[in-house]
């Protein structure tokens, strides 16, 4: 793996991060740690047009890649969709041969905001699913781009029951996490 950054690498995919109450939070509780690049994927990118070259640079200078999100009817949000599909190249971001990919070896997080709470997201519950299970996807594509996958960060009830002393909460857990990579 190439000489980079220990430092995260946060990239966020809300639609309007601003309107975002818990997104928005967990991105603001990360981002005077002086050590970790927030990166708004809908403010770089209003016009959906990708620069696949400099996003490959971004996480090729970090060795670790926060990807945060919302869920949103199961899966990423749609530019987030997009961004992957562009920037996580054969060859760059995964091989077919078994050789080192440019993400070989490093971490990654993901974290999600669901709305619901998270007795929605059981077999039993009205999802009738784990959130992991309804997001295999992201595990199945850092896997193949040989991340080191981390534990999901997943903040529920965003829209309906999550109290401001659970989300502050979970902001403070976010900060520690983030801030941990540091050493």
């Amino acid at each position: 793996m190439p000489a980079s950054c220990p430092a995260p690498l946060l990239v966020v995919g809300h639609p309007d991060l601003s309107q975002s109450k818990a997104n928005k939070t967990l991105v603001d509780a990360v981002r005077d740690l002086a050590h970790v690049t927030v990166h708004d994927l809908y403010a770089t990118y209003p016009d959906f047009q990708i620069d696949a070259n400099a996003e490959q640079a971004l996480l090729a200078d970090h060795d670790v890649i926060v990807f945060q999100h919302p869920v949103f009817w199961y899966n990423t949000t749609p530019l987030f969709k997009q961004w992957q599909d562009k920037v996580f190249t054969l060859g760059w971001a995964f091989t077919m041969d078994g050789s080192a990919s440019q993400l070989a070896g490093r971490k990654a997080v993901v974290a999600v905001t669901a709305g619901v709470p998270a007795d929605h997201y059981t077999p039993e519950g009205s999802n009738q699913a784990t959130i992991e299970t309804l997001l295999s996807n992201w595990h199945a594509t850092l896997r193949l781009c040989q991340f080191d996958i981390q534990p999901m960060v997943k903040l529920y009830g965003t829209a309906f029951g999550l109290s401001d002393q659970d989300l502050n909460t979970a902001a403070k857990q976010y900060n520690e996490l983030l801030a941990s990579f540091a050493a």
